[in-house]
């Protein structure tokens, strides 16, 4: 499935394209839309989309300088959005490596077409940067991935050790998991070739470092092993795997200015027990969670004690609201202190803590709705937030991410509770009276006075006898009738600097509202 970014300044024609077909049945994902192309290019710094779907006449940035920025750094297929009187534009983006180019309004078939066509040049381009990695170099990561894992027979080994050229004879072996803290971390900023100059330099220092007495490869996209084969009876010393694991620690700070976290395992002698070694790595690394980043480890983490976990996070949980519910900032705080002890104390295994900062971050949202105040600028309605929970590598981490919230939360609730319902009215009828000419709507309004929607539309009916829609249309409406009598302008541009984007509906609407067309009311007067 390929992720699609829809770059298109009118919101009707996003929807339009948005809905025209069934995406994932032609192998993609809308996964983002853009009104320009400046935001476009912030979007695809942040993730990887395949495919770009772009108009050409936007406000901010357009599509070509748009394309332009973009192939700086990305490779992502792209496709724009043209009318008839474009094709020196489109001719443009040919020349900027665009894929093709659909007419609007768009056809679902010609849509279909060019999926279809992209899909194919996709498709191809994955296929070969398959098999241009699958060299000597990913079959010998393998191996020794397998051979880590306790994967690898006896007779495999002793052929691969003399393909590969792996010492015959050693005396200690010991595996370092090396995770490197920027990959999936809560804010990272990188794009995907910036990650991937990153992760390289890492395998290079590694490499460079433990020299012919250890191999490197991948164990996962955030993860490097260190297999070190020691020709000596012991690992002590400068040679010992702590040592080295700080010699990495230091350099790739260094030279790649990131930090990453260290696992060592416990040495063994034999072949056949290597993969012991990557257990315990594994089981030391896991330490992270509570010791945080650019850390070495040489023990698994301390053992979760026997109590019952349930009871503890429920009360944390409870002390944290109720210290919100107060709006006294130092009690806040001082829940939110002993929030982080609980979390550092290892009480708690790392399951157990993310479900704890999942309910404190409902139960939040909670609080904000039973205030009025809208959820959209502090909660991420798309699992946005739950993802960040549930892919937070340390406890510092959900601690810093939960009492941000804490603390916007008892932000907006002090600004709420000095809010007055009728100044509320006011700037709302304000808001939309110097607005109505563009795309409003209630739950716009409503993140501009930090409101909930439904509690601002009842507030709003309460005062003005009609609802907010009503009135909106009511301000359309005389406006229109107004530019109709004193104006000889056309009717098109009388509804679009009323706030209609589709001629069709405001013809409807009109009529709806004086019981004559718009042309007949001119004529009448």
């Amino acid at each position: 499935m390929y992720d699609v970014l829809i770059v298109e300044d009118e919101p009707i024609a996003r929807a339009s394209l948005t809905y025209l077909l069934d995406w994932q049945k032609y192998g993609y994902e809308i996964k983002g839309e853009a009104e320009d192309g400046q935001q476009a290019l912030e979007m695809m710094k942040t993730h990887y989309y395949s495919l770009v779907i772009t108009d050409i006449r936007m406000p901010v940035m357009g599509g070509l300088p748009f394309i332009e920025e973009l192939r700086k750094f990305s490779d992502a297929a792209v496709v724009i959005l043209t009318g008839y009187g474009d094709f020196e534009y489109a001719r443009q983006g040919l020349k900027l490596g665009v894929q093709d180019y659909l007419l609007k309004p768009v056809d679902e078939d010609d849509l279909v077409a060019v999926l279809n066509k992209v899909k194919d040049h996709l498709d191809l381009k994955y296929k070969t940067s398959k098999q241009l990695n699958l060299g000597v170099s990913a079959l010998r990561d393998q191996f020794f991935k397998r051979w880590v894992h306790g994967q690898v027979k006896r007779l495999e080994f002793e052929e691969q050790t003399k393909l590969l050229g792996i010492p015959e004879h050693w005396h200690s072996s010991c595996c370092l998991l090396v995770e490197m803290d920027f990959i999936h971390a809560l804010h990272t900023y990188l794009t995907d070739r910036e990650m991937e100059l990153k992760r390289f330099a890492i395998r290079n220092i590694i490499e460079e470092i433990c020299g012919d007495a250890g191999f490197v490869f991948e164990e996962s996209e955030e993860r490097y092993t260190l297999l070190i084969l020691h020709s000596e009876e012991s690992l002590q010393g400068e040679a010992s795997p702590t040592s080295l694991a700080e010699k990495l620690c230091v350099s790739i700070q260094q030279f790649v200015k990131e930090t990453v976290s260290i696992g060592v395992g416990q040495p063994v002698r034999t072949w056949g027990r290597v993969a012991e070694s990557f257990t315990s790595a594994e089981a030391a690394l896991d330490g992270k969670f509570l010791n945080g980043h650019n850390t070495i480890l040489t023990s698994p983490a301390k053992p979760i004690e026997d109590l019952d976990q349930a009871h503890l996070c429920h009360s944390m949980e409870v002390n944290v609201i109720e210290a919100m519910k107060t709006l006294q900032s130092s009690q806040v705080q001082q829940a939110l202190v002993q929030l982080k002890e609980v979390f550092k104390s290892g009480l708690l295994s790392e399951k157990a803590i993310k479900v704890n900062v999942l309910e404190i971050l409902l139960q939040l949202s909670h609080v904000v709705k039973d205030a009025g105040a809208s959820q959209t600028l502090l909660f991420d309605d798309k699992l946005g937030d739950y993802e960040l929970v549930m892919r937070s590598k340390t406890s510092d981490d959900l601690y810093q991410f939960i009492a941000d919230k804490c603390m916007a939360v008892l932000e907006l609730l002090h600004r709420m509770k000095d809010q007055q319902p009728n100044k509320v009215f006011d700037t709302v009828k304000r808001l939309v009276q110097e607005q109505f000419h563009t795309q409003i709507s209630l739950r716009s309004v409503a993140q501009q006075v930090y409101m909930n929607p439904h509690y601002l539309g009842k507030l709003f009916k309460a005062n003005a006898n009609i609802s907010f829609n009503e009135y909106m249309l009511q301000l359309r409406m005389e406006r229109a009738k107004e530019l109709l009598r004193l104006t000889d302008k056309k009717v098109y541009e009388i509804a679009q600097e009323v706030g209609f984007g589709e001629l069709d509906w405001f013809y409807k609407r009109f009529k709806n509202y004086t019981g004559v067309s718009a042309g007949e009311f001119r004529a009448s007067v």
